[in-house]
């Protein structure tokens, strides 16, 4: 990606809701011929449809913003294509390529173990939160699941799209799961694919709820929380930006050293030697120093201005996001979850979220989302969301309702 700055920064707009068009037509690769039927929708949005009979689309009520354009039909392969939307866009002309048909006899044996991987699935998928309850996967046969007993790792991915409900939030969803990753050794969580939500039709006491339920995972939540950025209104929407400053701990040894030095003692013990320091057995020494922790963290807790840290690209509708520290942000509207629990003595008792920034900057759109989500790394409470609480990239928490 190649984006450059603007040297000064202007006066950022109001996130709006503008409404768009994108429109175009679907034609096969090679004949040229227009394909009915195929689907198209904006990845994690409530935005989407099919070609008519000339191939050709129309995308309506769609919000200023990069997304991911998804392209599918039966016969052809799949095809992405990025949009920035900023008004109406015409695509005259989108290729599908036909599949290339592989004639090779695939045997299938059961997995013993894909009941109980299934289920750690649904934990991790779906999250810890009450929302979760509600959810249900209608066709858990797409699911492909391994556990990687060496790593620690539950690793997954789908053959087809996930079909599932959440009845907390009032969205039929389907996912086509590209990648998904568990790992309890290092606790990495990572997950990525294609999304589209469908709100769900209800009675006016269901939709109340799903609108207060939409409403509740908004909040505080970090597409809020970059919105509010781009508003110039964190403050007044209730985030405080800290400043989280992390170094390695003096007082702990290399991982290396201690590791030999733990290698080195008990193997003197189990040969009946011993050894000791006049701090104590040389044991017991070197398993404290591997205890410690491995960082140090100070808190100032003087606020940040965030629009110090916001930048122009030379993309219209995109913006970056860096700091060399860690920014630590507080919902002041919620109190401490425990989602962060390594909290500094002085920090505020809030709801807690840490960006962990691992290239000079994040890049987002006028919708909250950043683009290149492999540069960031969420610790507390952001770190915790998961589909349960997902909202679709559109959602406007002003509208009475996400019905199109």
């Amino acid at each position: 990606m190649r984006i450059k700055f603007l040297l000064y920064l202007l006066v950022l707009p109001l996130w709006v809701s503008a409404q768009n068009t994108i429109s175009g037509k679907v034609i096969g690769l090679y004949d040229k011929k227009p394909i009915v039927k195929a689907s198209i929708f904006l990845s994690n949005t409530t935005v989407g449809g099919a070609t008519g009979e000339d191939g050709s689309y129309l995308l309506t009520n769609v919000k200023p913003g990069q997304y991911d354009m998804v392209v599918s039909a039966i016969g052809f392969e799949t095809v992405h294509r990025t949009v920035m939307v900023n008004a109406n866009v015409t695509i005259p002309f989108i290729e599908l390529e036909p599949k290339t048909i592989d004639l090779k006899a695939v045997e299938v044996k059961p997995d013993p173990e894909w009941e109980q991987n299934y289920k750690l699935f649904k934990t991790e998928f779906f999250g810890e939160h009450p929302f979760a309850q509600q959810c249900k996967i209608l066709n858990p046969e797409v699911i492909n699941l391994t556990y990687d007993r060496k790593a620690n790792a539950l690793i997954g991915s789908s053959n087809d799209y996930i079909e599932f409900e959440n009845n907390a939030l009032g969205y039929k969803i389907k996912y086509l799961l590209l990648d998904f990753e568990r790992n309890y050794a290092n606790q990495r969580f990572y997950y990525q694919g294609n999304v589209l939500f469908s709100p769900m039709k209800g009675t006016p006491r269901q939709m109340k709820k799903w609108m207060k339920n939409r409403l509740e995972a908004y909040n505080g939540s970090s597409q809020h929380y970059l919105r509010s950025v781009l508003q110039r209104s964190a403050e007044a929407q209730g985030f405080k930006t800290l400043t989280l400053m992390r170094k390695p701990n003096p007082a702990r040894p290399p991982d290396s050293l201690i590791q030999a030095k733990l290698k080195e003692f008990r193997a003197k013990r189990l040969q009946g030697s011993s050894m000791v320091m006049s701090g104590g057995d040389s044991l017991i020494y070197w398993g404290n120093k591997n205890r410690l922790s491995k960082t140090v963290e100070i808190l100032v807790t003087k606020p940040l201005r965030v629009d110090s840290l916001l930048k122009r690209t030379d993309q219209r509708g995109i913006f970056a996001f860096g700091y060399q520290y860690i920014p630590y942000v507080i919902y002041t509207k919620k109190s401490d979850d425990g989602s962060y629990t390594n909290k500094p003595l002085n920090a505020p008792n809030n709801r807690t979220s840490l960006m962990v920034i691992n290239d000079p900057y994040i890049f987002f759109d006028m919708n909250g989302v950043i683009i290149n989500p492999t540069s960031i790394i969420f610790e507390g409470y952001w770190a915790k969301d998961r589909m349960a609480k997902m909202l679709p990239v559109d959602y406007d928490p002003n509208e009475a309702d996400n019905k199109k």
